[in-house]
């Protein structure tokens, strides 16, 4: 007998399996969603690597500010962005004279494919001559750089020596102690939490709607009788639920993987073992979360007769959905709040990765809340089972809770 219900069980999920397959709304989310994780990941490292290229043609009076600026670019000074620029001078040499004279000097540097032309005037004040717009990190370079040779002409015309004029420009920065230091991650921790919970409530709402409304059309064409009359109402639901849990697990298992697959490709390694350190327990928490709603969710199907009628049935499903999403990303602070959410059975399978990404939960923490997640599932499990059986084959009208959970008792 078990061998048998083993195979029916088999028989629902691989339809629902199979259908999901052929379901091209479904395949065409998972695409969009790869390819969102993939380019989040590679855009800005490829950003990151591509340092732009300047030409900077300069006059005698501003080329130590051209040639300071140049510095401080390929430095990587920190507060500053780096930048490869080339500095030349503002006259070409091999041009000769100038062709007709009320062309400027500057206005024939520009024509050369040069970025900007550096100039001073009259004052002292360093001027930037560009043709149409000057790059914003080209302009913050050439300000800092204007700045720091002004200071050096100030302070040697003061008499300042060298120590003292970094003494000035670059004092000491105060030294930071910590008591307890947490390890240095290459992504925040708080965006990690964000892409895991934004998975989880997408996945979970995607696919419970989808059960939900799978079972409702079965009551609305009559379909369910048949499946009734061959395979036993609670093994419909197990396979149902089996077949949605594995599609489900598959999606986030892909998605995953490309996002860490792609931060490998770009050499972005710490990031890959920041995300696998935590993944493990955000894979496990969603299939015991999965589990521990999904036959919720086919009871909200079951309970009604129309699929007009899932918007009022499914209401407090969304909202379980919603709850440990918002949880986990607006309570962030270590407190006693939040430990205890992250023990809760709704909130614990995004809250507990949450607190293990960031560093707070101590290693037995997290088997103790999957634990109570597992106890919590099963339980649901039984109570959906019995409310699915006393609901899904009144295909007339709207079932309420009391009247499927009576039914379900002599079903």
């Amino acid at each position: 007998m078990t061998t048998s219900r083993t195979a029916l069980v088999r028989l629902v999920a691989g339809r629902e399996i199979a259908v999901k397959l052929r379901d091209k709304g479904f395949l065409a989310s998972t695409a969009v969603f790869i390819a969102v994780i993939v380019l989040a990941v590679a855009v800005p490292a490829l950003i990151e690597g591509d340092t732009p290229e300047y030409t900077v043609a300069a006059d005698d009076a501003a080329r130590p500010v051209a040639e300071t600026a140049a510095t401080l670019g390929a430095a990587g000074v920190p507060g500053l962005p780096s930048a490869d620029i080339t500095v030349g001078p503002i006259e070409d040499p091999a041009a000769g004279a100038p062709s007709d004279p009320s062309v400027s000097a500057v206005e024939e540097a520009l024509a050369r494919d040069v970025d900007v032309a550096l100039s001073v005037d009259a004052d002292g004040t360093v001027i930037i001559t560009a043709l149409e717009d000057v790059p914003g990190d080209l302009e913050e370079l050439l300000a800092a750089a204007s700045s720091l040779v002004t200071t050096q002409a100030v302070a040697s015309a003061a008499g300042l020596s060298a120590e003292q004029l970094a003494d000035l420009t670059a004092p000491t920065p105060p030294r930071v102690d910590l008591l307890e230091p947490k390890p240095e991650q290459p992504v925040p921790p708080e965006l990690v939490i964000v892409i895991f919970g934004f998975l989880f409530y997408f996945t979970v709402l995607t696919f419970g709607i989808a059960i939900a409304q799978s079972v409702v059309e079965e009551k609305s064409s009559r379909v369910v009788e048949i499946l009734v009359a061959a395979v036993p109402i609670r093994w419909l639901l197990a396979g149902k639920v089996l077949g949605n849990t594995v599609m489900a697990f598959a999606q986030v298992l892909l998605i995953v993987g490309a996002g860490l697959l792609g931060a490998s490709a770009m050499g972005q390694g710490e990031i890959v073992a920041q995300v696998l350190s935590v993944s493990g327990w955000f894979l496990a928490f969603f299939v015991l979360g999965f589990l521990m709603l999904a036959c919720l969710w086919a009871v909200a199907g079951s309970l009604a007769a129309r699929v007009e009628d899932l918007q009022s049935t499914t209401l407090y499903m969304q909202l379980a959905v919603m709850a440990p999403f918002f949880a986990a990303i607006l309570i962030r602070d270590e407190g006693p709040g939040r430990v205890a959410l992250s023990y809760f059975p709704l909130t614990a399978p995004l809250m507990m990765p949450a607190r293990l990404a960031t560093g707070d939960a101590a290693a037995w923490e997290p088997w103790v809340a999957m634990g109570i997640v597992a106890a919590t599932a099963v339980a649901l499990v039984a109570v959906g089972a019995r409310l699915y059986a006393g609901s899904v084959l009144n295909t007339s009208a709207r079932t309420r809770l009391g009247g499927a959970w009576a039914a379900g008792g002599r079903a």
